[in-house]
């Protein structure tokens, strides 16, 4: 029963949907984005499910089919890390020419610098995207807070619940260790914080 809900919690919070699940949230709580237009919102929110989700998910099908046929190792986590990145800077790129604040654009922009540093990282050491994954939606709502003076308890309780579960179901799985586990949450938290105190 504990291996089913880690499976479940690891692909509901899968890092191809975090950024597409952020842009979500941010749109529905109104508060920074309340003057971007409808149609707008939907067109952010399907080109970011397309290029940080769909198609990095084609690219890691791809990569999955070449592997089991070849013979050779190849670091594979590492190019689709990269691969990643290059779509998150194709969505900055794309989101560069439209009328919005910058906010959008150094999101993106902080999401490629998280996946180049993932990226580098899996040379040698094995650490959690997953983690890293939540860890930026964190850095993201606590710079927001911050900056806009709002403080919304039930929010941060709810990120912080999903990195615990994140964190709980990569260890249950031995996908991770705790040491992967913290180090994905610190990276993704504190490239994201950092940007967006900034900004």
């Amino acid at each position: 029963m504990e291996k089913i809900l880690a499976r479940v919690i690891q692909i509901v919070f899968h890092p191809l949907l975090i950024s597409t699940a952020a842009v979500f949230i941010l749109f529905k709580t109104n508060l920074y984005f309340a003057y971007i237009p409808e149609h707008i919102r939907e067109i952010i929110t399907f080109s970011t499910l397309l290029t940080t989700g769909i198609i990095p998910l084609i690219f890691i099908i791809f990569i999955g089919s070449i592997q089991q046929r070849s013979k050779a190792n190849f670091p594979g986590i590492t190019i689709i890390y990269l691969f990643t990145a290059v779509s998150y800077y194709l969505e900055y790129y794309l989101i560069s020419k439209m009328p919005l604040a910058g906010f959008f654009k150094a999101g993106f922009l902080a999401g490629t610098l998280v996946l180049v540093s993932l990226s580098l990282i899996s040379l040698r050491w094995n650490i959690s995207s997953h983690l890293a994954g939540v860890g930026a939606l964190a850095g993201v709502t606590v710079a927001l807070m911050l900056r806009l003076g709002v403080f919304n308890p039930f929010f941060l309780a709810a990120v912080l619940l999903a990195g615990g579960l994140t964190g709980f179901s990569r260890l249950a799985l031995e996908k991770n260790n705790p040491a992967q586990v913290l180090a994905g949450f610190v990276l993704g938290f504190g490239i994201l914080f950092s940007v967006f105190s900034y900004i």
